[in-house]
């Protein structure tokens, strides 16, 4: 049982962090961004017995989640959002949430070299021009 729960702990603060950062604060807290989080944690915990790679589908539930806040929430401006989707979710899973290269492309269903090359073309984007 304590396996159990500290692999519940370790899947909530990935899914805590991908919410934060994807969603931000709004009126300076992360309330709503904890409460996706929450609803995500609910539903992983609900299906985790069908899933077979559960980082994969706990990303894939937190994400659809928070695509769902985003279409009815008010867009705040955001470095990444200029990025295209897979560029934008490796940043946001390498960067603010802390995976691994290998982790990231576990989560995406993508090779490891694909998770490298994106995140180096999303940078080199990011990266302001000379003057």
């Amino acid at each position: 049982m304590e396996t159990a729960s500290k692999l519940i702990d370790a899947v909530r603060v990935l899914v805590v962090r991908y919410c934060r950062a994807r969603i931000g604060r709004r009126a300076g807290t992360y309330e709503t961004a904890d409460a996706v989080a929450k609803n995500s944690c609910l539903e992983i915990l609900a299906r985790a017995a069908e899933a077979t790679v559960l980082l994969r589908f706990a990303y894939d539930v937190t994400r659809r989640l928070v695509d769902d806040f985003h279409r009815t929430a008010a867009e705040l401006p955001n470095p990444l959002s200029g990025l295209p989707g897979q560029q934008r979710e490796i940043m946001v899973l390498r960067s603010l949430v802390g995976l691994s290269a290998d982790d990231t492309a576990l989560a995406l269903g993508c090779s490891v070299q694909a998770v490298r090359l994106g995140q180096h073309r999303a940078l080199t984007t990011l990266r302001p021009t000379p003057a």
